[in-house]
């Protein structure tokens, strides 16, 4: 069987405390890089950076990925070309770090819909493809804009990363949220004790041995299974693009 490609998103919390994170992953984006040469014919990589304000009747979500794209346009707009979501993810290192040096972190977050946009990427066919989200927070699933009224959607989106076959690799404080999706085999969840924009994870070692991992880890080409987009309903929020920065309002996440 010929070497696999290799896709990877990383799903980052861009609320206000998590520069740290942006900078680590920028400066050590080769450790993930370096266990996968020989291994991989292709490697691409792509992101979610996520950050949600809140006014007194909704929440709204900024989301960004590959050269400014909002993802939910891509993935949910109208007639979007196969072409056009191509362009969420690069195969260059530098265009990637030059798209988080981009990112100026603000606000809360709402991770476990982040994760599930993740989920929807167009990643490369199974049969020649390795899947992968990687996803950095400093605060427990719960500790975000919607608290743990997510967390009814878990089981959905376990199957739905198992369906796909993506590999998940997390590292976030420990909530119920965190052990329960560490139940999906293919996961591997750390559990970080800070709240600080991770500036005291070792990035280095994590994303060289989050290479090892995919490089190590079997392959089996197989089809792609039916899975249910847009978990969360983010494909019928409202865009507010005619009033300012894009975001998108989800009036149903407020307590």
């Amino acid at each position: 069987m010929p070497s696999p490609d290799v896709d990877i998103v990383f799903v980052l919390d861009a609320s206000g405390s998590m520069q740290p994170c942006f900078d680590q992953l920028r400066a050590n984006l080769e450790e993930v890089i370096q266990p996968l040469n020989g291994f991989s014919s292709r490697i691409r990589f792509g992101f979610v950076a996520q950050s949600v304000g809140r006014t007194d009747s909704c929440h709204e979500y900024s989301h960004t990925s590959g050269s400014g794209f909002d993802p939910l346009d891509v993935l949910y707009g109208d007639q979007v070309s196969k072409a056009e979501k191509a362009r969420l993810f690069t195969e260059d290192p530098a265009r990637f770090t030059g798209w988080l040096a981009n990112i100026r972190p603000h606000g809360d977050e709402d991770m476990l819909v982040a994760l599930d946009v993740a989920a929807d990427f167009p990643f490369g066919p199974l049969k020649n493809t390795k899947r992968v989200i990687a996803l950095f927070s400093d605060e427990p699933f719960e500790g975000g804009a919607s608290g743990s009224s997510r967390n009814v959607r878990i089981p959905d989106l376990i199957k739905k990363l198992a369906l796909r076959r993506i590999q998940l690799y997390v590292a976030i404080p420990e909530s119920e949220a965190s052990l329960e999706l560490a139940s999906l085999d293919q996961a591997d969840v750390t559990f970080v004790n800070t709240l600080d924009g991770l500036k005291d994870v070792d990035f280095s070692g994590l994303l060289r041995q989050m290479g090892k991992s995919i490089s190590a880890s079997s392959f089996q080409a197989e089809e792609e299974s039916v899975f249910q987009a847009a978990l969360f309903g983010q494909d019928k929020w409202i865009n507010t693009r005619a009033v300012g920065p894009v975001t998108y309002v989800d009036k149903q996440s407020t307590s």
